[in-house]
């Protein structure tokens, strides 16, 4: 093979691997997990439950930028915790326009046993990988997703 067509395959596999490849294994991974421990949530849930777990009574928007989530996902994603009687929508004081996400009691309760799932997942999913590439790689995926960030502001 030539140099350029084996550019372009890792190119390829670059691509692969950060458009979805390995966050859908460890989806699949984190989802089966929950389930079987009986927590009836989704990792995408656990993501807006974590973001809660760190501040409480958040709005909508602010739980959408730290979760890289769009509107619509993230209506989606709150109608199905409130479902499930883990989040609640109230108004804000200052700005009725605003709807306040807080945690319920089950969903504070919930903080535990999810976080040690995550935990557990990510170990495993990390065993025999050196401190030094797991911060390589921290760093090298904030640099594209800086990059990305810087273009798309363009």
């Amino acid at each position: 093979m030539n140099a350029q067509l084996d550019k372009l395959l890792e190119i390829k596999d670059l691509l692969s691997l950060i458009n979805g490849r390995v966050s859908a294994a460890l989806n699949r991974y984190l989802n089966r997990k929950f389930k079987s421990a009986g927590l009836g949530i989704s990792t995408e849930q656990w993501s807006v439950l974590s973001c809660l777990w760190e501040k409480d009574k958040q709005t909508q928007k602010y739980i959408c930028d730290h979760t890289y989530k769009d509107k619509a996902s993230m209506t989606r994603l709150l109608d199905g915790l409130e479902r499930n009687g883990l989040v609640k929508r109230e108004s804000d004081p200052n700005d009725r326009r605003i709807n306040l996400i807080h945690l319920t009691d089950k969903g504070v309760n919930m903080e535990t046993a999810a976080n040690s799932i995550v935990e557990d997942c990510i170990s495993a999913s990390t065993d025999n990988i050196s401190t030094d590439d797991l911060v390589f790689m921290i760093d090298l995926f904030k640099k594209i997703m800086h990059n990305i960030t810087n273009v798309e502001n363009e």
